[in-house]
């Protein structure tokens, strides 16, 4: 039994490396984008515009025939206004995501994210955290670099503060277009 064990498992590792179309590997990458907040709530905020600058960092491969799998890091500056007082401005974000996809191609992926943020609403002093979901493309422009563009939508929990003594309360929401460049070590 123990022979059969150690056989089974001496050829599933032998056989994983041919499962793998092309290596996992780390990549690194930034991007610009256009940001829409809004915030709903009773207190009548309208939306307004941002323009987020991304850092991000991962480690993903094609797994299988056309199976795309990696995790990622990402970090943001510039990500808007939610109120015309300036009260919900964020300043900062940082998050982590799940970013499953299919090649369409040789050179081009389609891909979703399923992730967690946090973002520094600064003039509350406060962190929120949201839940991060996005569709996108990339597609290779050299052998390490490629052009990725997404929209994600974030929807961040409850913020609560006080002004001139009434107590506010609204859920943010962020819709995000970003272009990027992404550089693979391979």
């Amino acid at each position: 039994m123990l022979k059969k064990i150690l056989l089974g498992s001496v050829m599933t590792a032998l056989t994983a490396g041919i499962a793998l179309a092309s290596p996992v590997a780390p990549y690194v990458g930034a991007g610009l984008g256009v940001v829409t907040n809004t915030a709903n709530s009773s207190n009548n905020f309208g939306s307004n515009r941002g323009v987020p600058f991304n850092l991000f960092a991962g480690y993903g491969g094609v797994i299988g025939e056309s199976f795309y799998l990696a995790g990622e890091l990402i970090g943001t500056v510039g990500t808007g206004v939610l109120s015309d007082n300036g009260v919900l401005k964020t300043t900062y974000g940082y998050g982590a995501s799940i970013i499953p996809g299919v090649m369409l191609s040789e050179h081009t992926l389609a891909f979703v994210r399923a992730g967690a943020v946090r973002s520094r609403f600064s003039d509350l002093s406060q962190n929120q955290t949201g839940g991060q979901f996005g569709l996108g493309l990339q597609t290779g422009l050299t052998q390490n670099v490629d052009l990725r563009g997404e929209y994600d939508y974030t929807a961040y929990r409850s913020v609560n503060w006080n002004s001139n003594g009434v107590h506010r309360s609204t859920s943010p929401r962020q819709d995000a277009f970003n272009l990027s460049l992404v550089y693979k070590f391979e």
